[in-house]
């Protein structure tokens, strides 16, 4: 058998005598008939409806622009925003038409609600503080927060903020900055208050802390990690009243769970209902294992201190020596040599108890009572554990000879 091309290269060419006819009964032809009707007629409806749709589109392209849309904004209202679209004919042509001409945008935004504003308003009185602090014979830079507290400049902080500067700089969070100096400071409470020549600045508004709740919302603002100015976090007061020993002080402090971070020391803790200032953050508990655990001075305590450190430049009604002092070291003896700090008196006052006594400019102050003293600010400590009227004996070292001298504690005036 052999095979041809034709038309159809894969159709068998049959010689005509093996060819056999085929019979179709009549009722089969009909059915074919009326089938391929079905067909014809759904084929020309659907290409009826097509150009329709197609005709639609065609009309709304060549208008190549709607002229209004609506697109949701955060409170629930719509905002009209005109949108370009691209004609079909540009896509893909190299026209100056964008992919992005597409997008769209609101043309307002949603107006600050009250949070926002007191949030606002906290952040403008919390300032950033850089320091330049003495150490040895060499200056080493530490950073810190502070709240401003009058329109007029007055700066609360942390008395560890700001303890052995030479120099403090104050940061606003508008952007401007000062030199600001020290007008007082509190070891006891771990406060201080510094001033910068200023007028109208935004300030804080003291908060009752004793009515705070465990709980309330609140918030903190400072100078995360020192180089973070006016970072907010945000949390609750996790417990009140509590107790602890800082620095070789015991203190009472608020504890919350806003995230606290080095360099916030110094800086706001604020009721979130209204924005008041209740507290003074000056300590966190850091750890592999510790989170959420910050602690702030409350603002019952700091308000009666900073009041008397911007009055007077100290704290009123404490037992009073009457002198200054600076830290030295002095040495042991023995094979493995000890160093250990003590305050020498730099000068006394006229008119103090010190001034009334035995002690000299160039005395180093070992002791009170047989209770070992480590520095100045071990010495204000020390102090403070008594009453006004107390007679106390100091061990002072002189000329190598150690001397006691007894001397009676009284008030420093106000005048």
């Amino acid at each position: 058998m052999e095979y041809e091309r034709d038309n159809d290269p894969f159709t068998e060419r049959v010689p005509e005598e093996n060819k056999q006819r085929i019979k179709m009964p009549f009722g089969a032809i009909a059915a074919c008939i009326l089938v391929l009707g079905l067909v014809i007629g759904a084929l020309t409806i659907g290409v009826k409806y097509a150009k329709k749709y197609v005709s639609r589109i065609s009309e709304r392209l060549a208008q190549n622009e709607v002229t209004e849309t609506v697109a949701p904004v955060d409170d629930g209202s719509k905002v009209p925003v005109n949108t370009v679209l691209p004609n079909a004919n540009e896509i893909g042509t190299g026209s100056s038409v964008n992919p992005s001409s597409g997008l769209q945008f609101a043309s307002s935004t949603t107006p600050a609600d009250k949070e926002s504003q007191i949030i606002q308003h906290c952040m403008d009185s919390v300032v950033s503080i850089d320091v330049m602090v003495r150490s040895g014979y060499s200056t080493v830079p530490a950073s810190g927060s502070g709240v401003i507290i009058s329109r007029d400049g007055y700066i609360a902080t942390c008395n560890h903020v700001v303890e052995g500067a030479n120099k403090i700089y104050v940061y606003l969070n508008d952007g401007t900055s000062a030199e600001a100096r020290l007008i007082g400071r509190d070891v006891i409470n771990d406060l201080a208050v510094i001033k910068i020549e200023a007028t109208d600045l935004t300030y804080a508004v003291f908060g009752d802390s004793s009515t705070l709740r465990v709980g309330e919302d609140v918030f903190a603002i400072g100078n995360a990690l020192g180089v973070l100015s006016n970072t907010y976090t945000k949390g609750c007061i996790s417990g009140l009243d509590r107790v602890l020993q800082i620095d070789e002080q015991e203190m009472t402090l608020l504890q919350t769970d806003a995230a606290i971070n080095h360099g916030n020391s110094g800086g706001g803790l604020f009721r979130k209902s209204d924005g008041t200032l209740i507290g003074i953050v000056n300590a966190k508990s850091a750890g592999e294992s510790i989170e959420g655990l910050g602690f702030a001075i409350p603002s019952v305590v700091v308000g009666n201190i900073v009041s008397d450190l911007m009055d007077y430049g100290f704290v009123t009604g404490r037992a009073y020596l009457g002198v200054s002092t600076e830290d030295v070291t002095l040495s042991g003896y023995g094979f493995f040599t000890s160093y250990y700090t003590y305050p020498k008196i730099v000068s006394i006052e006229e008119n103090s108890p010190a001034a009334a006594s035995e002690l000299q400019a160039g005395d180093i102050i070992l002791s009170i009572d047989g209770t070992s003293i480590s520095g100045t600010d071990s010495l204000v400590r020390t102090l403070n554990s008594y009453k006004i009227g107390d007679t106390v004996t100091i061990s002072v070292l002189r000329d190598r000879q150690s001397i006691d001298i007894q001397i009676t504690l009284g008030e420093r005036s106000v005048d």
